[in-house]
């Protein structure tokens, strides 16, 4: 596909890449402000009047003068151009905005991908009622979206340690390396003040054994499965069951008087167990001492004997560790606060200061501490602790959405980590890269890194870590219209975000399932798995993620035909958040009922609501979610007789799809053009539109897509007698009309009009098996479709 990249000054703007670079650095730009760069520049041939640009920018037909000014007065900062000058922006007085630099544009040849700028307003169009019902599903990539923070947050953030019940609800084992191993919490006989040892001692074997090569599953893991007050019969049981490991390490530690005995017995897949112990005066080198034999029993030798930092260091490390794992982060920084003088500037303490920082959402404490490392410790000194510094640097500045700078801390991670035994460390950067990756919308970039980030974590042995990049995947295969290939990861993250009690993280997968099914048009399975964690709703301790959870199931009610249960649904979300709110969630809420209001006849209604949810949805992300709002409102507006304002409405909608990558806006803007034409009896327009829409809706991997089109486009070819033609559209979904109620109603049309009396009886007892509360046709002969369709 070729697309254009333009040049001016010593800038280039790539508008389907939604990048800006000048003097060769990408520039850092809010999405208004590219999008008022893009249509400036794109309309270079004239000037632009402010109403046109604000809404071709923001989608409103107003926005504040201070809002427009602001973002010229950051577009012209950002080419190099202020109002004094205005070498590249002029202001045309009482008008608007003129582009007027020298432009030279390049031909690209590339993929279509990125993601679609904003500039359409709120409605569009619809087709005749006689042939169109509007989807009641929310477009996926309104809810999958937050798996990209909600998933990439767990490397650092974990909910409370899971309950005994959450533990047994899945019984099924994750994939691990042949010789992976898993240590368990230590069982401690000693003082109250030494309970930390019980997760200390563990970390401590565990990284070790990491150390010397071994794959071994996180602590952060094991703590999951296994947390305070669990047996050591119960965590042995805990982790045989949700991960596939070939050793167990038990370990235990008692006090003697002045002696610590600590004692690690090997336990192999087939049962057999092997012990070993060790004396010494202080816990943290009995502990190094017996992780030194166990080693020994693996056929290994670390590097050196002696731990890598001095007994001292390495007691206050693993205390600080173990309070971290145990979610205690008062106490962990507190540790870190009290260090003595001697050790408070040990690199290592340094990075557990910074692992509480991010555990805590405290970001610019987190950049703070990370850059007074880098400072102090160079590359040639020691790449290992520079490089977990920039990882950790990486995840701070996405999260505070610097995403150029997070780029050059992922880069820098990865380059001194490659090469050294930090596996966890290197994964963790390179999903964080591929997460970047995908928030740019650079499909092929982030699967690369997923990729590099599953063989990293996979050797290490983390089922965890594989389910977060499995989850993260399978959001870049859905936003690439790829259900089918995004569900089974989706899936996999989900079943094992189950296993190890992270409810959070379960939701997340949940959500985006039941995203997948609708998009496959399988509403049943949707709904199944939208019941999974219904009942313990309540845990869902974020309100946004609680909403779209419930957006969620009522979409799968809904595309069920359980429209009051459905409606019930979103209006609980819409009331929870306030008659004033414009929330996404609150916005996401009002386009379904609107759809459900349009489909019910309550046009004047449907109007409104999905108005008010267009202009809310104005992030790029929500493209989709906002061109199907538009579609209802335009649909609706036409069913009012408003006939100037639906087609005004349509033709913004087909404006912003011309600059838009994004086919969801193509299709949404291709069916409004279509039915529109078909209202004003243009017959070769209608069939022009339909056809170009259909072609782009049959090269995605979305069946609900395709559906939106050929139901509309059938309808308007059997209302014609075009049914040659009528019965290949239908064709494309007829696999889908054992479970979809509008692919079996297309298809009921079809054969009645067809006189094809058996078939049509078929045709119609599955759609009264698929309606629920949506209504049902009469069985009335082929001469009345026109006048059965019009009842719906």
């Amino acid at each position: 596909m070729v697309r254009q990249r333009f040049r001016f000054g010593d800038c280039t703007l790539d508008v389907a890449a939604r990048e800006l670079r000048r003097g060769g650095a990408r520039v850092e730009l809010a999405p208004t402000v590219f999008d008022c760069i893009a249509y400036l520049v794109e309309h270079r041939d004239r000037a632009v009047g402010r109403d046109e640009l604000v809404s071709a920018v923001w989608g409103k037909a107003s926005v504040s003068d201070t809002m427009l000014g602001k973002a010229v007065l950051a577009a012209r900062r950002a080419v190099g151009d202020d109002a004094q000058e205005q070498a590249f922006l002029r202001t045309v007085p009482r008008f608007g905005y003129h582009w007027v630099a020298q432009v030279t544009v390049d031909a690209i040849d590339t993929e279509p991908s990125g993601t679609p700028p904003p500039v359409t307003a709120r409605p569009t169009d619809e087709t005749p009622r006689s042939s169109t019902r509007a989807k009641s599903r929310t477009p996926w990539i309104a809810l999958t979206a937050v798996v990209l923070a909600a998933i990439a947050a767990a490397f650092f953030w974990r909910p409370p340690a899971p309950t005994s019940a959450d533990r047994t609800l899945v019984v099924d084992t994750h994939a691990a390396p042949p010789d992976a191993s898993a240590v368990l919490p230590a069982e401690i006989a000693a003082e109250p003040g030494d309970a930390w040892l019980r997760l200390g001692f563990m970390d401590l074997v565990a990284t070790r054994l990491r150390a010397a090569g071994l794959p071994v599953v996180a602590s952060d893991s094991i703590v999951r499965l296994a947390p305070e007050g669990t047996t050591p019969e119960a965590a042995l049981a805990a982790v045989r069951r949700a991960v596939d490991v070939r050793h167990l390490v038990q370990p235990a530690l008692a006090r003697r008087g002045t002696q610590w005995i600590a004692r690690a017995e090997l336990v192999d897949a087939d049962g057999t167990r092997r012990a070993v112990q060790a004396e010494a005066d202080n816990a943290i080198a009995a502990a190094n001492e017996v992780a030194e034999r166990l080693l020994e029993l693996f056929g290994r030798r670390s590097a050196a004997a002696a731990p890598p930092v001095a007994p001292t260091l390495a007691e206050l490390v693993q205390r600080v560790d173990a309070a971290r794992l145990s979610d205690r982060m008062d106490e962990a920084r507190a540790l870190v606060a009290n260090a003595p003088a001697a050790l408070k500037n040990a690199p290592e303490l340094r990075l557990r200061e910074v692992q509480v920082d991010l555990r805590a959402g405290s970001f610019d404490a987190a950049r703070e501490h990370i850059a007074a490392i880098l400072a102090d410790v160079p590359a040639e000194t020691d790449p290992v602790v520079r490089g977990r510094a920039l990882e950790a640097l990486c995840v701070v500045e996405s999260r505070t959405a610097h995403m150029d700078a997070a780029m050059r801390a992922c880069d820098e991670a990865i380059d001194l980590l490659q090469s050294r035994n930090e596996p966890i460390a290197l994964g963790r950067a390179y999903h964080h890269r591929g997460v970047i990756h995908a928030r740019e919308v650079r499909r092929e970039p982030a699967l690369a890194d997923f990729s590099r980030a599953r063989v990293v974590l996979g050797a290490a042995g983390d089922p965890l870590l594989l389910a977060i990049v499995d989850g993260n995947e399978s959001v870049v295969e859905m936003s690439s219209g790829r259900p089918a290939e995004a569900l089974p990861g989706f899936e996999r993250a989900g079943r094992q975000f189950q296993r190890f009690g992270m409810f959070t993280e379960f939701v997340v997968s949940l959500i985006n399932e039941v995203e997948a099914h609708l998009a496959l048009l399988d509403p049943l399975e949707a709904l199944k798995t939208a019941e999974l964690g219904w009942s313990e709703r309540h845990r869902i301790s974020d309100p946004a993620l609680r909403a779209r959870y419930t957006i969620a199931r009522a979409s799968a009610l809904a595309d069920n035909g359980r429209l009051g249960e459905s409606r019930g649904l979103y209006d609980e979300v819409v009331g929870s958040a306030g008659a004033a709110d414009d929330s996404v969630e609150a916005a996401l809420a009002r386009a379904a009922l609107a759809r459900l209001d349009y489909e019910a006849g309550h046009d004047a209604n449907a109007v409104l609501l999905a108005q008010r949810a267009s202009a809310a949805l104005t992030s790029p992300e929500l493209a989709s979610a906002r061109a199907i709002a538009s579609l209802t409102a335009v649909r609706a507006l036409r069913r009012l007789a408003h006939d100037d304002q639906a087609r005004a409405q349509t033709q913004l909608l087909a404006g912003w799809a011309r600059g838009s990558v994004q086919p969801a806006v193509g299709v949404a803007a291709g069916v409004a053009q279509a039915e529109q034409a078909a209202a004003d009896r243009d017959t070769d327009a209608a069939t022009a539109a339909y056809e170009s829409a259909l072609t782009l809706a049959g090269a995605q991997g979305r069946a609900d897509t395709q559906a939106l089109v050929a139901t509309s486009y059938a309808g308007f070819l059997i209302d014609a007698g075009r049914l040659d033609r009528a019965a290949v559209v239908v064709g494309l979904i007829a696999r889908y009309a054992d479970r979809d109620y509008d692919s079996a109603l297309a298809q009921w049309r079809l054969y009645r009009a067809l006189g094809r009396a058996d078939a049509a009886a078929s045709a119609l007892a599955r759609v009264r098996q698929l309606a629920g509360e949506r209504p049902v046709p009469d069985a009335q002969p082929p001469g009345l479709a026109g006048a059965a369709a019009n009842a719906r």
